[in-house]
Order: C-alpha cells, then structure tokens, then sequence
C-alpha cells in the first residue's frame, strides 16, 4: 500500500510534537505545510522534508496529492477547516476541541459520516502508557470499585519559552486570552477538556459538573484562568471527581515542551493508584503507582518519555487512515467530551452545578 501523503495546517510550538509520529512511520509522509506566517511554513517544509509550503489553507486542499491532513490551528478555525478538509475528500486529525460549539460539532460528525472519512480528535494523553496501564490495573479490579479521581494540572515555567505568557514577545499565543478564538478561557482545552478525557477514560461518564474559578493577572490584560476548583460526579456510580488548575511561574519544569504537570490519584475500595504524567525527563518517580494491603508496587519506567505519546496517537491516526486501526478518540466520543468542557464553561458563568442529560 502507498505511503499516506500528509499536509499539516498550522506549525507552531506544538507542531513538532506531531510530525514525530510521521518522521517515525514508514507508512506515511509529510508532503505538505501551512501556515499563515511564510518564513514558518517554509522553515517547517525544510524540516520534515516536505515537498510543498502554503500560506493560503484553501490552496492547500487542492493539492490531489495530499491524502490526510493534521489541523494544528486555533480552535476557533476547528470547525469550519475540518468540515472543508472532509468535503475536499481528506482525511483528517484535529487538535482538541472538535468544534466551540455542539452545533458545530454535530454538523461536522454528519460530514465525516457522509464522505466516509477518518476524522481523529487528536489526544496525546490516551496514548500516554502509564494512563493504559492504570487502566488495565483498574479493569483487573486492582484497587476494587473506584469511589473517587483526583487530577491536580499544574503550569510552570518551561525551559523553551513555550506558554512564558508574561513575558511573550511575539502575539502567536495571544489567541488563547480572546473568548471568541479560545472558545472560552486560556486553559479551558488544555486543562479542563483533558481532565475529562483522563477521568472519562478510567472511570466513565460523567453526571454533573461544579467549577469554582479565579483569575490571575499575569501582565496587563492577561489574566490565567488559575486557580480553578472542578468538581463532578460520575454517572450511575458513586464515584466523584475533582481537579485542581494551579497556575506556578516560580516553578521551573525541565523540559522544551509545554510546562504542564498532572498527578492523578485514583481511589478504590481495595487501594489506589497514583499516576504522574510530566514532560520533565529528569522526572525520579515511577510513573504508576498502586498501593493495597500495606504494600506499594511501582510500574512503568522513571524516564517515560512525554514525546512517545504523540507518536503513538500519530500511528493510531495513520492506521486507521489505512483501514488498520480505529482512531481511539473518534467525532462522537470527541462530541462527549465538547459537552462537558461546555458544561465546565457554563459552571464557572453561573456560579452553580450544571447537570447533563443521558440518554
């Protein structure tokens, strides 16, 4: 079978993390970039070896060549670039959030469905293996029945610039402090969405969310949506969620990705685990962690590498451009997860709990 010909739309910070999974994949190849600042685009062609730059996304869909496509724009543009890459025919993975809106998001679901096409939410987090074998621990009944989730996000200071929001010299990241491009505040997708993808994936859907948010001013007319307090309860179980957003630009994460911690805990009738996913290679502790009957096991290895993620999610994406694979977060289940970050949303404008219809 030929190689899946790939463009990507959008080559920022986080760009390099997912043309890793392709430069890895002898099934697929970049073939093409876009991107609205030129010097970027063409910077990031000479990089993975692509064969063409863009600077206009419409061009780009016209390119017969291009089989797929990989959406790493703000997420205002989600919607309406994924809609027009499924009607060009194309394949394609997006970057969360699938849609701002459920409008959106329904329309672009029934299009996938009409032209027949992959469409891949794009969440590095599932692909992450001490989350999986927290999961199989889980499964096996390790720690019992699950009674509660506890996620703590933390975001510090990296070693690259990469969210140095203080002190930022160029506008490219701007986006995420204007409701209207970020779909609501700077770390609601980064932080809340991803909260609800890990606990929807080790526990189970959710019934009811309450958010208690502050704001911190980090310069003029900037202010962080941290710290923020989540709480949730699953559905048809008693089991209860909470997480915690701490914003901490006194804490220097060693790492050239984006500085952003997440210790979860997961409490059980018999015991618990503790995971910990960080993008800090120095990081000592074993990456999952159950505790029962006075004893402690450790899994995984200390050095799990953050980048590995990516390009398991990548390959997941390839594959099922191939007919090989099923894309682990498809339009539904990213349709689920865009309604509860909305209900999230709408938690911390009205200051109260906000339940979710099933069924």
């Amino acid at each position: 079978m030929a190689r899946l010909k790939v463009g990507i739309v959008g080559a920022g910070s986080i760009a390099d993390l997912h043309a890793l999974g392709y430069e890895k994949d002898d099934r697929a190849e970049i073939i093409a970039v876009c991107d609205r600042q030129e010097d970027r685009a063409i910077q990031r062609a000479l990089d993975w070896g692509a064969r063409a730059y863009y600077t206009d996304f419409q061009e780009m869909l016209e390119n017969p060549e291009i089989d797929a496509v990989e959406i790493l724009t703000p997420h205002y543009l989600h919607a309406e670039q994924v809609l027009a890459t499924l009607k060009a025919g194309k394949h394609v993975s997006v970057e969360r959030p699938l849609a701002l809106t459920i409008e959106e998001a329904n329309q672009v679901v029934r299009t996938a469905e009409e032209m027949g096409k992959v469409l891949q939410v794009y969440e590095p987090c599932l692909f992450y293996k001490p989350l999986l074998d927290a999961r199989n621990l889980i499964d096996a009944g390790e720690i019992g029945k699950p009674t509660s989730i506890r996620v703590s996000m933390t975001v510090g200071k990296g070693e690259s610039g990469i969210w140095d929001f203080a002190s930022m010299e160029s506008e490219s990241d701007l986006w995420r402090f204007d409701p209207r491009f970020s779909g609501g505040s700077p770390m609601l997708y980064d932080v809340g969405y991803q909260t609800f993808c890990i606990s929807l994936f080790l526990i189970g859907n959710v019934e009811k969310v309450e958010v208690w948010r502050s704001d911190t001013e980090i310069r003029e007319g900037l202010k962080i949506d941290a710290p923020t307090v989540a709480m949730w309860k699953h559905y048809q179980q008693d089991c209860y969620g909470t997480m915690t957003l701490n914003f901490a630009p006194e804490r220097k994460m060693r790492t050239e990705h984006h500085p952003l911690e997440a210790l979860i805990s997961v409490e059980g009738t018999r015991g618990h685990i503790n995971i910990i996913r960080s993008s800090d290679p120095t990081q000592l502790e074993a990456p999952v962690e159950l505790r029962r009957d006075n004893r402690k096991v450790a899994y995984g290895q200390r050095n799990t590498a953050f980048e590995d993620s990516f390009v398991r999610a990548t390959r997941n994406f390839i594959g099922a451009c191939r007919g090989e694979d099923e894309p682990l977060l498809g339009p539904n289940e990213a349709r689920q997860l865009l309604l509860l970050t909305l209900a999230y949303l709408e938690s911390t404008r009205r200051g109260k709990t906000v339940n979710l219809q099933h069924g």
